[in-house]
């Protein structure tokens, strides 16, 4: 049994966010021999959700590694088998930094996304992942004591710049003087920095899923194409970046498709590495 691991956006689904017929029939054909498939984003589970939903992967067998490695849900169960919490009072520092460099910073808490502006980004973010948000006046108050069933505990948070790529490498390089050693941050996008738990990335969600099999990492692959995706590219046993990758994500790759994210990439990636 090999494991397939591929991250969502800019990967398995194409520009338009919808999974290619010679895709789904790979997929299909690699269920079908016994291998077994994980979905890995950067995305909230409830975006998530949405689309294992979608595309009938919302079911016994599969497992959501969502937050970048901050949740892995379990569809066996509908319950989470890993979860990564970050504290409230880093979120704070983080999102009153952004605010002060001019960009748009945002939390989780179960469903929901978590603000203490009404931006624009904001709103941009939550309509594409089709997620309802809520605008605080401190995010600290909110999540008091999480003596609210409701209000569940930070797992990541994202700052969205309104500004050049180079702002965000800025912004980091400000953060990591307090952050180094405590958060771990990561472009899931150019213009989307974000910060998790220090174990949160697909790494480790690689190597933790891998465990739970009881598979080697040589029976691994993993394939994404952006700076987040780089932990699981590298510790899988055969790490893969996609043709539309960014140059980072295919610096660590053994191997880079030939087709993109629109043309198959995925099908090609299954008949030469998994069937």
């Amino acid at each position: 049994m090999k494991l397939l691991f591929t991250d969502l956006d800019g990967t398995l689904l194409t520009d338009d966010k919808t999974i290619l017929d010679v895709d789904m029939k790979a997929i299909e054909g690699m269920l079908a021999r016994g291998h077994k498939l994980v979905l890995c984003t950067g995305r909230p589970l409830t975006s998530a959700k949405q689309l294992a939903q979608k595309y009938g992967f919302d079911k016994p067998g599969f497992f959501l590694v969502s937050f970048n490695g901050g949740l892995i849900y379990d569809y066996a169960t509908e319950q989470s088998i890993l979860t990564r919490y970050i504290p409230v009072e880093s979120v704070k520092f983080i999102m009153d930094a952004a605010h002060k460099a001019g960009m748009h910073a945002h939390t989780y808490s179960g469903d929901l996304v978590v603000s203490e502006y009404e931006t624009e980004q904001l709103k941009t973010y939550c309509r594409l992942m089709k997620m309802d948000y809520v605008v605080v006046k401190d995010i600290r108050d909110y999540y008091g004591d999480f003596i609210n069933v409701v209000v569940k505990p930070p797992i990541k948070v994202n700052i969205i710049t309104p500004f050049n790529h180079d702002s965000l490498l800025d912004f980091r390089a400000e953060m990591r003087k307090s952050t180094a050693g405590k958060l771990f941050d990561v472009f899931s996008k150019p213009e989307m920095l974000e910060f998790s738990h220090m174990q949160s990335n697909k790494g480790d969600a690689v190597r933790f899923m891998a465990d739970f099999y009881k598979v080697p990492l040589s029976d691994t692959i993993a394939v994404g194409d952006e700076e987040n995706d780089c932990p699981m590219i590298e510790a899988a046993g055969v790490g893969i970046a996609m043709a539309n990758a960014s140059d980072v994500a295919k610096s660590v790759a053994d191997y880079v498709t030939k087709a993109d994210n629109n043309h198959g990439g995925i099908a090609e990636i299954i008949q030469k590495f998994v069937i």
